[in-house]
């Protein structure tokens, strides 16, 4: 036995730590499941709000649907011009126009996103009247503003942009996402 720990002294400690870190990890799910229901304030209590909750997210859909052809499009345009450098028999100068062709087409997708999203968030009204922030999109270390809207019903700011009626059923102001005010 004392021979098999000094030469696998390493994989027992790592078993040890995987083990942990498990059931860790087991304790911290089951309690999330059983948090308890947020409270959310009465229907009509919060004042006038911009948007009803079905009208919010089929204005995220529209938003996400034209992120997602822009990038789709700078995908495929970068697919082609991979894939033309790959053909075999293509002399170079057909080679080098057709990728330069499909290089110019993926940064014009990247421009149409870059430059249409703004105009697109006016035209459907996807700015906190209090703040001005976008209600699409966020930054990489943080949760989506979308999300934050839909799971507590206010922006970032603690605006109320959604009826608490249209929260689902135990959702509400929540400390993750919001200041405690």
């Amino acid at each position: 036995m004392q021979t098999f720990l000094e030469r696998y002294w390493f994989a027992v400690a790592l078993s040890i730590g995987a083990v942990i870190w498990a059931w860790r990890t087991r304790r911290r799910v089951r309690a999330a499941a059983h948090a308890p229901p947020r409270p959310r304030p009465p229907s009509g209590s919060v004042g006038p709000v911009p948007f009803r909750g079905a009208d919010f997210a089929a204005k995220v859909a529209i938003v996400q649907r034209f992120h997602s052809k822009a990038i789709g499009a700078m995908i495929a345009f970068s697919f082609v011009s991979l894939g033309l450098l790959a053909v075999p028999g293509l002399s170079h100068a057909t080679r080098a126009a057709t990728v330069l062709a499909a290089a110019v087409g993926a940064f014009g997708s990247f421009l149409a996103l870059a430059i249409g999203e703004g105009p697109l968030l006016r035209r459907l009204g996807l700015y906190c009247p209090q703040c001005g922030t976008p209600l699409v999109g966020g930054s990489d270390d943080r949760v989506p503003t979308e999300v934050v809207v839909c799971e507590t019903g206010q922006c970032r700011c603690s605006a109320w942009l959604l009826d608490p009626a249209d929260l689902p059923s135990g959702q509400g102001p929540d400390e993750r996402y919001l200041p405690l005010s």
